[in-house]
C-alpha cells in the first residue's frame, strides 16, 4: 500500500549517530536494527570490541547503550562516549616515566585515563552499596585535590609527584588484581608513585558493587590519519588497558564494563602484540555485505523498511512501494544497493537524498531516482571519498587523484593506463604517489579489481571490492573498477 503522504515522509536518520540521537531518537530506540544480535553481546557478554568499516555503524551502538539507559535507569548507566580523536593525545607525553617500555607506558597511561573516567562515571551511583560509594568518593575527592580531570591527560602528570594518601572504603581483597605493577614500575624506574595510583584506582573500581550495570563506550577509532601520524602503539597500548581492565572487572564482579569500537582496516594496522587473539575471543564485527543474489533479505533493505514503518505502519516495502519494478536493468533494490558500500549509512543517506527529488505522492519516476542518485555521488559520496583520502593526501593532492580518475572516463581500466597518463599530463606529473593512492581507493571501496574469468574461471567476470571481503588486496596486475557510487561524480556513467 503506498501512502499519500509519499515518501518524504520517511526519517531515514543522520549520517553521525549522535546527532541522531539528539534529534530522531525515536530511529535509535524503535528503528535501531540490531545485526546478529551484537547489541545483546555488547551488553551482557565478555565481548567488548567492535569492528566494522566507516559506516557500518559502530557509533549507532553507544548510542543506542544510552536509549537503552533512558529506559532502564535503574538498571544501565551508559555514560557520554569516551572521543579519542578529540582527546589531546599529545598531553600523554610524561605522564607515564619514559624509562618504562614504550608498549607498557602506552598501556599504563591508558589505564589510568580510562580508570579515572570510570571513577568520576560510577561516583554518586545510588544503587551502590554503601562501601562502594564511600570509596568511589575517596577517590574522586583525591583526584578533585590534585587537579586531575578525565578531561585532560596532562593532569595526570601529577601522578607521578603526588601520593596517595586515602583508603577509606576500599575492598579488604579484590580478585584478579595484578599486585605486580608496582614492582614493575620500581623495576624501571625511581617513580614508583604512579604504580601507587594504578594500584589504589583499580583496587577501587574493580571493588565496586552496584545493582546498576555501568557503560563506557571508547569511540572517535574512524579515523585512519591517527595511524598516519605515528599512533600505532600508542592505541595498540589502549586495545590493551581495555582488555586489562575488563578482564579485572570481570573477573572481581563489577559491574563494569568498557566497550570499544574500532575501524577493521585500523585495527589492523595497531601495534598490539594479542591483536588476532582479541580480536577472536572478544571481537564482533559490523559486516551487513550478503550475497546480492536476492536483495530482499537483505539486513539493509530490512533496516531501510524498519524505519520507514515509524511513519507508516501500513508500508512493508518502500522499495517496491515507491520505486519502478525495474531502473536500467536492474530491480529497484539491486539498483539502488549497488551505488553503496553496502553499509547502513550509504543506503540511508542515499534515500535520504533522493527523498528531495520525490515529486509525487506515489512512485516515483525513474528521472527523479536517477536524480537523487547522481547528488548523492557528487555529494555524499565524492565527500566520504576525500574524507577517506585525507589520512594520507593533502587536498590538493586529493583534487589531482580525482581529476586523474575523471579524465579517463572509463568504468574499468588495467593500472597502466593511469600511469601512462600521469607520465603524459603535465598536471599530475609528480603530484603524489600513484600506487599509494589507488591502494587507499581500494582498501575504502572506492575501486575494486575486475578479474576475467573469476579466481578458477567459473565467471565471465569476478569483482573484488573490499567491502565484500575484509581480507582481499589491491592486485594492480588485474583491472580496476571504480564503483559505481562515483561514476556520476566522474562523468563515467
Amino acid at each position: 500500500m503506498v501512502s499519500t503522504s509519499g515518501f518524504k515522509q520517511f526519517d531515514f536518520g543522520y549520517a553521525d549517530s549522535g546527532s541522531e540521537f539528539s534529534i530522531s531518537p525515536r530511529l535509535l530506540r524503535d528503528g535501531y536494527y540490531d545485526l546478529d544480535g551484537i547489541e545483546e553481546k555488547v551488553i551482557g557478554s565478555h565481548e567488548f570490541l567492535v569492528l566494522g568499516y566507516k559506516g557500518s555503524g559502530k557509533s549507532a551502538i553507544g548510542a543506542r547503550l544510552q536509549v537503552i539507559t533512558e529506559r532502564a535507569p535503574g538498571r544501565f548507566a551508559a555514560h557520554d562516549p569516551i572521543l579519542v580523536d578529540n582527546l589531546p593525545l599529545k598531553e600523554f607525553k610524561g605522564v607515564m616515566p619514559e624509562s618504562i617500555d614504550a608498549h607498557l607506558r602506552h598501556r599504563f597511561g591508558w589505564t589510568l585515563q580510562l580508570m579515572v573516567q570510570v571513577a568520576c562515571g560510577i561516583n554518586g551511583d545510588g544503587q551502590a552499596d554503601a562501601k562502594s560509594r564511600k570509596g568511589i568518593a575517596a577517590v574522586c575527592k583525591q583526584l578533585d585535590k590534585h587537579g586531575v580531570t578525565a578531561q585532560s591527560p596532562a593532569s595526570m602528570k601529577k601522578f607521578r609527584a603526588e601520593k596517595v594518601i586515602a583508603t577509606a572504603g576500599l575492598p579488604d581483597s579484590t580478585v584478579g588484581l595484578p599486585a605486580n605493577i608496582q614492582a614493575e614500575f620500581q623495576r624501571s624506574t625511581d617513580t614508583s608513585r604512579v604504580g601507587d595510583w594504578i594500584a589504589y584506582l583499580q583496587r577501587a573500581t574493580a571493588g565496586f558493587k552496584s545493582q546498576r550495570r555501568h557503560y563506557f563506550f571508547v569511540d572517535g577509532l574512524d579515523d585512519l590519519s591517527l595511524i598516519q601520524e605515528g599512533r600505532k602503539e600508542m592505541l595498540g597500548g589502549l586495545v590493551q588497558a581495555v582488555f586489562d581492565l575488563n578482564k579485572s572487572y570481570r573477573e572481581s564482579g563489577a559491574p563494569i564494563k568498557i566497550v570499544i569500537c574500532c575501524r577493521t582496516d585500523l585495527y589492523a594496522r595497531l601495534e598490539l602484540t594479542r591483536a588476532g587473539k582479541i580480536q577472536s575471543d572478544f571481537g564482533l564485527e559490523l559486516n551487513w555485505y550478503q550475497n546480492p543474489r536476492d536483495f530482499r533479505v537483505s539486513h539493509l533493505v530490512k533496516l531501510a523498511n524498519m524505519r520507514a514503518r515509524l511513519a507508516d505502519r501500513s508500508s512493508t516495502n518502500v522499495f517496491e512501494e515507491y520505486f519502478s519494478p525495474r531502473i536500467d536493468a536492474d530491480s529497484a533494490t539491486e539498483f539502488l544497493l549497488k551505488l553503496t558500500r553496502h553499509t547502513p549509512r550509504d543506503l540511508l543517506q542515499l534515500l535520504k537524498i533522493i527523498q528531495k527529488h520525490a515529486m509525487t505522492s506515489g512512485v516515483m519516476s525513474n528521472d527523479s531516482v536517477k536524480a537523487g542518485t547522481a547528488e548523492y555521488s557528487k555529494t555524499y559520496f565524492v565527500a566520504e571519498m576525500r574524507d577517506a583520502l585525507s589520512a594520507y593526501f593533502d587536498q590538493n593532492q586529493i583534487a589531482s587523484i580525482l581529476a586523474l580518475l575523471g579524465t579517463l572516463r572509463r568504468r574499468q581500466f588495467p593500472y597502466s593506463d593511469l600511469t601512462a597518463k600521469m607520465d603524459s599530463d603535465s598536471r599530475f606529473q609528480g603530484s603524489f604517489d600513484l600506487h599509494k593512492a589507488i591502494a587507499a581507493l581500494y582498501d575504502n571501496s572506492f575501486v575494486g579489481n575486475l578479474t576475467e574469468g573469476g579466481p578458477v574461471s567459473a565467471y565471465d567476470q569476478y569483482f573484488r571490492f573490499k567491502y565484500r571481503n575484509p581480507h582481499s588486496a589491491l592486485a594492480v596486475e588485474d583491472k580496476l573498477v571504480v564503483h559505481p557510487g562515483l561514476w556520476k561524480a566522474l562523468n563515467i556513467a
